[in-house]
């Protein structure tokens, strides 16, 4: 028998994504949260603002986004009474579970690792915690 959830998706750590496999740090979610699309886009911009800081000349630096879109928001008009329907989508979201691995890094030393760490801590809405391989 399975068990039936009211969110569509589990709060518990997917075995899957919770390790490394790509590059040699990470940045890992310590809590539940969800994300939009526009959220994720200027995460993505940042970051990349962030590496070419880092890069200076060097193109050694590789980067891995490991969010997926895995759900979209619909809203009904503000004006419209019940009964109408479910409503337009209006965004894309991804569900972030705690343990869920959200963006890898190689080619970049530790230290400049941490600065971006502590730079993503203030712009993501959960918990973060660096993984190091």
């Amino acid at each position: 028998m399975n068990k039936k959830y009211h969110n569509k998706y589990k709060k518990t750590i997917n075995y899957q994504r919770h390790v490394l496999k790509f590059g040699s740090f990470g940045i890992k979610s310590s809590t539940a949260g969800r994300l939009t699309e526009i959220r994720i886009n200027t995460l993505l911009r940042l970051i990349n603002g962030n590496l070419k800081a880092f890069s200076k000349n060097s193109s050694s630096i590789k980067f891995w986004n490991l969010i997926f879109m895995n759900s979209t928001l619909t809203a009904l008009s503000p004006e419209s009474r019940m009964g109408k329907g479910k409503g337009s989508i209006y965004t894309k979201s991804c569900y972030i579970k705690p343990g869920q691995i959200l963006f890898e890094f190689s080619g970049i030393s530790l230290n400049q690792i941490k600065l971006l760490h502590d730079f993503l801590k203030r712009k993501l809405p959960m918990k973060i915690t660096l993984v190091i391989f």
